[in-house]
């Protein structure tokens, strides 16, 4: 009640929260990027395009092994995928440019860029994308080998656009938001109208739905 009394005072207590909070995001990424251990700066870099190859590849298996073992739910779970990263490209499309923030290398020149990136920082796209492909495929098997290795996965490929100096941590942590929120989305959704999916994608009467 009393700041809302005061609104220079805070007005100030906001800009030096944003302040401390931007030199934290530099500090973080200064650290990661200068004390990575640069003999596996090829391994970041490899482990870095995984975001996108896996993220074509994953729906393409989950359709074929349901049209191979006529079970419909894993078809219709390459569809929820797929709806997911559509919802994915849709925020990164929305926020990319309208937040327009400058990549840490372009800015501070403590940064060294050891990957290619040309469009603007916020959010990570590989790391959203990873992180759609981890949190969906969370959400759909309950394996917990399965869990521990993809979210695991996930957690290097963000690690890895800061370690490569491409993304501040921020950039990072708003892109494993964008992609968690996109696949409850797409869960809730595919949950909801459930039987009207089956129905749609049932194609023959000798499929097997596995629920």
């Amino acid at each position: 009640m009393f700041l809302l009394q005061h609104p220079a005072l805070l007005l100030l207590l906001t800009a030096t929260l944003f302040e401390t909070l931007a030199n934290l995001d530099l500090a973080t990424l200064q650290l990661l990027n200068g004390s990575r251990a640069t003999d596996l700066d090829f391994l970041l870099l490899t482990l870095t395009i995984t975001a996108y190859g896996l993220g074509a590849l994953v729906p393409i298996c989950l359709y074929l092994a349901g049209h191979f073992r006529r079970m419909v739910s894993l078809k219709l779970k390459a569809y929820q995928y797929v709806f997911a990263m559509g919802l994915n490209i849709l925020f990164i499309g929305l926020l990319k440019y309208t937040v327009d923030r400058p990549r840490p290398f372009v800015t501070h020149d403590t940064i060294e860029q050891l990957a290619e990136a040309s469009s603007p920082s916020f959010p990570s796209g590989h790391t959203a994308y990873a992180f759609t492909a981890a949190v969906v495929l969370v959400l759909m098997f309950r394996n917990p080998a399965l869990r521990s290795l993809i979210v695991t996965w996930a957690l290097l490929v963000a690690y890895s656009r800061l370690a490569l100096g491409v993304h501040y941590p921020s950039d990072v942590l708003g892109s494993m938001l964008l992609g968690s929120t996109a696949d409850f989305l797409s869960t809730y959704t595919f949950r909801k109208h459930r039987e009207q999916f089956y129905t749609l994608f049932r194609w023959g009467r000798n499929l097997r739905i596995v629920r």
